[in-house]
């Protein structure tokens, strides 16, 4: 059939040139192929089109994709690598080689690998607009699911609405909507920064502050909520003139606190927070822990490192990407597509230099 034919769909025009060009030895293996918009200009038709058509070839085995690369003519020899091939993970943070971003990714790829799957990163610097650009691109691509780490879960409800009418399966890994159905794993927040606080008060703290850092995250509320039932238990109220939940600190109040012995030690909701902290603290002569303990939480490869070494709740940043992967799959049949799991991971408490026993 010509591929001029006027009764030929449009999008079987962009196959048939792919295919006219590899049986004519044109192109050949690995070869990359012409790019959607050079296709548009080629065959007269919409990147809509060229999309469908190069989705089907990705399917038959005829190309392969490399995101950010192009699409490449297959090697008829190597198993086909299909639609359900590929799984992307979107991440939404400050900095891409983070180190608890990398141990995830790590994690991600060490499951996926026993698949037999290509993994594919979407990188987004902390902003939800973006995430939902990029998720609305992935929905029209191939896909055997997505792995999401959103920088605001609450915002994000109006594109994970997108992704369930698509029937796509997906899994957010550390931090989730409040009160919106979704498969997700994560560490057990509340009951490390239990034990973080349970220490504290072991150590003879009962002045014990509390510092936010994203306070509208599902993983920030639940680690307050440890610290609080701990606090509760040990029957010591926490006083609201302790807690810290917004971004912005005001040091000099803390300040103030510690002179004045209002306050003996701090749980931070995250060892950014808390090494901020450390930093801040230490400028102002605060000593650190002589006249404040400072914990921490998730064990960020710095902690250890930090000038006065922290201690914190270690999580497993790692198995949280493989445990994710892992749930993707296991959720990505039409029979689990509409069921939910929440898994939690267990925590670790790392003692260091920066508490201190009364």
């Amino acid at each position: 059939m010509s591929k001029n034919d006027s009764t030929l769909p449009k999008y079987q025009l962009v196959k048939d040139y792919v295919l006219l060009q590899i049986e004519n030895k044109e192109l050949g293996t690995h070869d990359r192929i012409p790019s959607e918009s050079e296709f548009s200009k080629l065959l007269d038709v919409s990147s809509i089109t060229v999309r469908k058509a190069l989705a089907e070839l990705v399917n038959e085995g005829v190309i392969y994709r490399i995101r950010g690369k192009g699409s490449f003519v297959a090697d008829p020899a190597v198993s086909v690598h299909k639609t359900s091939s590929y799984v992307t993970f979107m991440i939404s943070g400050n900095e891409m080689y983070d180190a608890s971003y990398m141990q995830i990714i790590k994690g991600i790829q060490s499951f996926i690998n026993q698949q037999d799957c290509r993994l594919i990163i979407e990188f987004v610097e902390n902003d939800v607009d973006q995430e939902r650009e990029v998720i609305q691109k992935l929905i029209q691509s191939e896909n055997r699911g997505l792995l999401i780490y959103s920088a605001h879960p609450e915002l994000a409800k109006g594109y994970l609405n997108e992704i369930r009418r698509q029937s796509i399966p997906f899994v957010m890994l550390d931090r989730i909507p409040a009160g919106y159905p979704v498969n997700c794993i994560t560490c057990n927040n509340h009951d490390g920064a239990y034990e973080a606080v349970e220490y504290l008060i072991a150590q003879g703290h009962r002045k014990i502050g509390f510092a936010a850092y994203d306070f509208h995250l599902s993983t920030e509320v639940d680690r307050f909520n440890g610290y609080r039932n701990a606090m509760t238990h040990a029957s010591l109220a926490p006083a609201d003139e302790l807690l810290y939940l917004e971004r912005d600190l005001d040091y000099t109040k803390l300040c103030r606190q510690i002179q004045q012995g209002e306050l003996t030690a701090l749980f931070c909701v995250n060892d950014r927070r808390a090494l901020e902290m450390i930093g801040q603290l230490s400028q102002r002569g605060v000593n650190i822990p002589e006249q404040v303990s400072i914990m921490g939480f998730d064990d960020i490869e710095s902690a250890k490192y930090a000038k006065v070494s922290l201690s914190t709740v270690k999580q497993n940043f790692e198995e949280l990407g493989y445990e994710g992967a892992k749930l993707l799959f296991e959720n990505s049949s039409s029979e689990t597509l509409n069921s939910y799991k929440k898994i939690l991971l267990s925590t670790q408490l790392v003692i260091r230099e920066s508490v201190k026993k009364l």
